[in-house]
């Protein structure tokens, strides 16, 4: 973090130490920068080091002369004429193909990005407090360096939003083989179950805008989607005073380590014998398997309809072999790709709500009590729980994400990003996996006469003689644990049953309202 003083620029690093800085401008910046040596090391010893990360205040971009206002969409193009980039390129530096913005990669024109680069967070630009980091603003430097230092520790050197971290997380985990753009020297060794390949997608797993999403019927696009669903109450619910909702913590994290990953194309192959240990899509009729209906549909689709292999390996489970008409499989090795990454997320929350004095052998009455009084507990642990959750929930988007590179955006239909983890179908994968579980659950919570009354992802509602969450998840068959690790629940909301009838007789789903309202932890 670097702040301005009357003497100069002061550096506030992670240990809580300062070092003074006496550079005017950015080239002397940069000169320091790498005369300090500052970075962490790589997450592992086959990878690469993420590069130094310098947060500018306000003071600070007044001093170095920088620019106050963060330049409009077109100016951030790195082959635009902004002033701030034709200084950068004066200097010998150049930005990545994202351009300018809050956050921002410079390295030497004859360097390589991925081992050369200085990072900037530029705060006046919208870097942590008012993006999806949403930091306390009433932080100094000082706590705000050792907040992002804690950060660090636990996940990796935060290089923009949380999601873009935690999917940049993936393949520090699993780092490919990298030789330096300029020296062609071997800069890192890799390890087995990287994705080292950019593939495109199968035609049915193309995000929309995708140049093979063009023209593609709405049945010929994958159906694993999250379940959004709601009921009115029965006449047995409707006596029933109370409403109470849960929320399933990190529903895509959890179960996502089991998910097998191959790192190459999808070949189509016609009436394919279902292997559920084969990534890919089938395509068949999940719909016309009988469910009760006062559950929701375990498949979100009508007819026939593409599925990856955990809602595939769902449907096997509960019912004879349906048999695929086609598919789109990967025959290449696989893996579990997200395996250490769900690991490292897992023991990162694990340790910030053990210093908000949450642990995972509490009692349930005492569990329930820290939760309840968690919204007053240290604002910046409270804050970095919820990057992590940030770091974990929005990294799944990023694998589907339209290219930000400002020459791609506006584009009628976009190619495939250059980038080997961006990968469609394992999002899909994990919608269907998080679906199948939760799924699973709610049919098991059902055999107690416990039927959802509305789910939105991972809230769901439930008709309940006390306003208790535990009525739920003490049943002999419950489905549900009370409990911080991810899969558990935790509750969320209490409400009068006449205020689910209120919403429900306007069409509205409550346990969406619930989901958006509600603060994550």
């Amino acid at each position: 973090m670097l702040d301005a003083a009357p003497e100069g620029l002061t550096a506030h690093l992670a240990d809580a130490s300062t070092r003074s800085c006496a550079a005017g401008d950015l080239h002397a910046l940069l000169a320091w920068t790498l005369r300090q040596g500052f970075g962490a090391a790589p997450l592992r010893p086959e990878g690469l080091a993420a590069g130094p990360l310098l947060v500018l205040t306000p003071s600070a971009l007044a001093r170095l002369g920088l620019p106050a206002a963060a330049p409009s969409p077109p100016q951030r193009h790195p082959r635009s004429d902004h002033p701030l980039l034709h200084q950068i390129r004066a200097l010998g530096w150049q930005t990545d193909q994202d351009g300018l913005g809050p956050w921002m990669r410079l390295h030497p024109s004859t360097g390589d990005p991925a081992c050369d680069s200085i990072h900037l967070a530029i705060t006046d630009w919208g870097a942590l407090y008012h993006d999806a980091w949403k930091m306390p603003t009433d932080l100094d430097a000082s706590q705000l360096a050792c907040l992002l230092g804690q950060y660090t520790s636990l996940m990796r050197t935060p290089l923009g939003e949380p999601g873009a971290c935690g999917h940049k997380l993936m393949s520090d985990l699993r780092p490919a083989p990298h030789r330096h753009t300029t020296t062609r020297t071997m800069a890192a060794s890799g390890v087995r179950g990287a994705l080292t390949q950019v593939v495109d997608p199968a035609p049915c797993e193309a995000p929309a805008g995708h140049q093979l999403a063009v023209d593609r019927a709405t049945q010929d696009m994958i159906a694993d989607t999250p379940i959004h669903w709601w009921r009115p109450p029965t006449a047995d619910e409707a006596t029933r005073p109370y409403v109470v909702c849960l929320a399933v913590n990190l529903l895509h994290l959890a179960g996502c380590n089991e998910i097998r990953v191959a790192d190459g194309p999808a070949h189509q192959i016609n009436h394919p014998v279902f292997d559920p240990k084969m990534p890919g899509s089938w395509l068949a009729d999940l719909s016309s398997e009988p469910h009760h209906p006062m559950l929701p549909p375990p498949f979100a689709s009508s007819g026939p309809a593409w599925h990856t292999t955990p809602a595939f390996a769902y449907a096997a489970a509960r019912q004879p072999q349906p048999q695929p008409v086609e598919g789109w499989l990967r025959h290449a090795p696989t893996v579990p790709y997200l395996a250490p990454w769900y690991q490292r997320i897992r023991l990162a929350r694990l340790a910030v709500l053990e210093r908000l004095g949450i642990t995972p052998h509490m009692d349930t009455p005492d569990l329930l009590a820290a939760l309840h009084n968690l919204p007053y507990a240290d604002p910046g642990q409270r804050t970095l729980l919820h990057a992590i959750h940030a770091t974990a929930e929005d990294a799944f988007t990023a694998l589907a994400q339209p290219p930000t590179q400002p020459d791609q955006t506006a584009l009628a239909a976009w190619p495939t990003p250059d980038k080997p983890t961006w990968r469609p179908d394992l999002l899909a994968a994990v919608h269907a996996k998080a679906r199948a579980n939760l799924h699973r659950k709610l049919g098991q919570t059902a055999r107690d006469s416990y039927f959802p009354l509305a789910v939105a992802g991972d809230h769901v509602l439930f008709a309940t003689h006390t306003p208790h969450l535990s009525e739920i998840t003490d049943q002999p068959n419950s489905g549900f644990t009370i409990g911080i690790s991810p899969g558990h629940v935790r509750p969320v909301a209490t409400h009068p049953m006449h205020w689910f009838k209120d919403l429900a007789a306007e069409g509205t789903n409550a346990a969406q309202l619930l989901k958006d309202t509600c603060p994550s932890w």
